[in-house]
């Protein structure tokens, strides 16, 4: 764990994203993606994944993947992903070692829990249905907070900041995207980014650029801060 702001709080509240933080999801979402872009007849796109866009929104990840003169099929293939995931590609979603206990000690602690992710609710919920822990206070997706910047998740963590009346600086926001680390200081509240997700895999120095309060290996690393 690199902890990137000295300042230690305690905290009352986490806030996570879900793919890539808890669960791996980048292999059924581009299998899902891929699979939408061939019932729908258009030719496969790029073969490495767009990190660049991953965590912004599945539809900027897919008019990024579609090649050049199909990236007017965006909508549609849009629409036929959500139709395919996460239902038909449950099989390639799994929690990241140590991620069940983590939860179970953080709520042992007294600390609220609450899950904010930029995919639909009932996708949300089908992949929470995956693991064993359940004791969530707060269940959020940030399609729900409508915005024309780009910054719905900096509102959601927001309204659960204010929902909970707990301080923003005894707060965590945590995701594995550099985009992430910017919705987490928007909202005013502490970032913390893990190396778990795609995009640290090849682009770590976007998120380290973003300076988040605290870098972690995993999930699981949250037990050295709270």
């Amino acid at each position: 764990m690199t902890r990137m702001s000295h300042t230690h709080t305690n905290i009352h509240l986490i806030v996570t994203d879900l793919g890539g933080t808890l669960v791996k999801t980048d292999d059924a979402i581009m299998a899902a993606v891929h699979r939408a872009a061939g019932q729908l007849g258009i030719p496969e796109g790029y073969a490495d994944p767009v990190y660049d866009v991953f965590g912004t929104s599945i539809w900027e990840y897919i008019h990024a993947y579609l090649p050049e003169g199909h990236k007017d099929r965006t909508n549609d293939c849009h629409r036929r992903f959500w139709e395919l995931f996460p239902y038909e590609v449950l099989d390639r979603i799994a929690s990241f070692a140590g991620v069940e206990e983590a939860l179970h000690e953080l709520k042992r602690r007294g600390i609220r829990l609450a899950v904010l992710s930029g995919l639909r609710l009932e996708a949300i919920e089908s992949i929470l249905a995956t693991l064993a822990f359940r004791d969530w206070d707060a269940v959020r997706s940030s399609m729900l907070y409508s915005t024309a910047a780009g910054d719905s998740r900096a509102i959601g963590i927001a309204a659960l900041v204010k929902e909970f009346t707990i301080a923003p600086d005894r707060t965590i926001y945590i995701g594995d995207t550099d985009h992430d680390v910017r919705q987490a200081k928007k909202a005013g509240v502490r970032a913390a980014a893990v190396q778990t997700g795609g995009q640290a895999v090849r682009y770590l120095h976007k998120i380290q650029a973003q300076s988040p309060h605290y870098l972690l290996d995993s999930f699981a690393g949250l037990m050295q801060v709270v």
